[in-house]
C-alpha cells in the first residue's frame, strides 16, 4: 500500500450513491487522489488540462475559476475536498480537470471495487 492509499483510506469514506455513475466516478477519484499524493507534480498535468480545455470557454468559467483557485493549495487540501461527502465535494468530482490516465488494467481493477460493493 502506498503512502497516498494509507492517506485516503484514512479520509472519510462516502457511502450513499444517487447512482452508480457516482459511485464509479467517487472510486476513479480514489484512486487519483491517492496518486496525488504520492506524485503531487501531477498538479500541474491538471493546470495543463485547464489552460487547454477550460480557460476560453465560457459555459466552463465557474469550474475554472473553483479549480484554478483549489489548485494553489497543498495537495493534502485537494484531496479532502474532491473526496468530501459535500456538494462541494460532488462539484469537483465531476468537473475534475485530468490528473491522471489510469492504464486500462488499471481503471478495470479500480471500477472492479463497484460491482464488488453491490
Amino acid at each position: 500500500m502506498t503512502d497516498g492509499e494509507r492517506f485516503v483510506d484514512r479520509l472519510p469514506r462516502k457511502t450513499r450513491f444517487y447512482d452508480r455513475h457516482e459511485r464509479r466516478t467517487y472510486e476513479l477519484t480514489r484512486a487519483v487522489a491517492a496518486r496525488l499524493i504520492d506524485a503531487p507534480d501531477l498538479v500541474r498535468n491538471a493546470l495543463s488540462y485547464m489552460e487547454r480545455h477550460m480557460k476560453d470557454d465560457p459555459a466552463q468559467s465557474r469550474q475554472y475559476a473553483v479549480w484554478r483557485n483549489l489548485l494553489r493549495r497543498d495537495v493534502e487540501q485537494i484531496v479532502r475536498r474532491l473526496l468530501e461527502d459535500s456538494s462541494d465535494g460532488a462539484f469537483l468530482r465531476e468537473t475534475q480537470p485530468v490528473f491522471y490516465v489510469f492504464p486500462l488494467d488499471d481503471r478495470k481493477r479500480i471500477l472492479s471495487r463497484v460491482s464488488e460493493r453491490h
